[in-house]
């Protein structure tokens, strides 16, 4: 009997102690932040929750978290309706301290207690210093352009593009050496619009475990494989500036091959592109080329003037309320689908001479 009722005094303690630490907190330092609301949320199927709330009060804010997935992704904010000002961590069940000095410097802030994050605050110095050297090569682009310097504007222009490269080799390199953190599951969703469909669906076969955000890759992945070579077009009616309907698979049937460019008037790489694709209609329209331009701008007179600047003699559409734009899934322009005359895609994305050197293969 002694020894029963030390066995049950024994778990009754055991019991107490895991009701006691069901919670973890999460303290927030900031320097110059007093008097200010901060607010945590959890990330639940694409929803925020909201679970605590604390003033920041001598430079310090404690809130609590019950225990949860230890792969849950949590949110610090100070608007509760904010959607792109939010500071994004993990915790992985442990007490956990941020530190940083203003809300205006969330990028730089840095949390202590979880390896999860030591692995995100690597790669996230990295994208800081790539960011920061892009952003001072566009300033410079834009302030040649405002000169009216066009040459050295563009210069600056392309070096950007360089540190974007680079930038991209790191988050490969950096993704592909981690399969098997979720860490890194988490970096590509995150980022999955910087690469292409392939390289995304090639890192992700490399992933040794399941989480949540490999999960979501997947459904990405699923998505995405619509608008990919071999996958059928989806039809679509745009106006012409004079009204006149323009209907895709109409097109698409009268020719042997069908290109639809998204592009804009503001946007300069489009208009970099744009005499590629005249050499490229120049030269394969009479062999069975046809060119769909599908304008993004919003001000029609703009639209209108830069297909007369850029003497662009193909047909043109503008997508007002991005309806051909959201159907193919286009996040950047420009971005262009080829399709042939059984309206099956055979190339996406054609820059520069490649579109030249495909439609030559092509049209044999």
């Amino acid at each position: 009997m002694k020894k029963l009722s030390l066995l049950l005094f024994a778990t009754a303690l055991i019991m107490s102690s895991c009701n006691n630490h069901n919670q973890f907190k999460v303290t927030l330092n900031l320097t110059d932040a007093d008097n200010q609301t901060a607010y945590l949320f959890k990330a639940v199927d694409n929803e925020e929750i909201l679970i605590d709330s604390a003033v920041i009060n001598n430079n310090k804010a404690v809130m609590n978290v019950d225990f949860d997935d230890p792969q849950t992704l949590y949110y610090i904010k100070f608007e509760k309706n904010e959607r792109c000002n939010r500071f994004p961590f993990f915790t992985e069940n442990t007490s956990t301290t941020i530190n940083g000095n203003s809300v205006e410097d969330m990028q730089l802030w840095r949390v202590d207690g979880c390896p999860a994050m030591d692995i995100l605050n690597t790669y996230s110095d990295g994208m800081i210093s790539f960011g920061e050297r892009i952003e001072a090569l566009l300033i410079e682009s834009n302030e040649y352009a405002l000169a009216e310097d066009e040459e050295n504007a563009k210069e600056a222009f392309h070096k950007a593009e360089a540190v974007m490269e680079e930038y991209h080799a790191y988050e490969l390199e950096y993704i592909s050496n981690l399969p098997d953190t979720y860490v890194a599951h988490y970096i590509l969703y995150l980022g999955k619009d910087d690469f292409e469909y392939d390289e995304v669906k090639k890192i992700a076969e490399g992933f040794k475990t399941e989480s949540v955000f490999n999960k979501s890759i997947q459904e990405y992945l699923e998505t995405y494989g619509r608008i990919q070579p071999g996958a059928p077009a989806m039809d679509f009616t745009l106006q012409t500036a004079d009204g006149k309907d323009v209907n895709l698979m109409q097109t698409i049937k009268a020719n042997k091959y069908t290109l639809v460019d998204f592009w804009a008037s503001w946007c300069m790489p489009c208009r970099e592109e744009n005499p590629f694709v005249k050499m490229a209609y120049q030269k394969f329209h009479n062999k069975g080329l046809a060119i769909i331009g599908v304008s993004v701008d919003r001000n029609e007179a703009s639209w209108l003037q830069a297909v007369k600047d850029d003497d662009l003699p193909w047909t043109h559409v503008r997508d007002i309320n991005g309806s051909a734009a959201n159907e193919y899934l286009v996040k950047y322009i420009p971005s262009n689908f080829l399709f042939n005359q059984d309206g099956v895609i055979v190339a996406t994305n054609l820059r520069g001479e490649e579109l030249e050197a495909k439609l030559a293969e092509l049209l044999k």
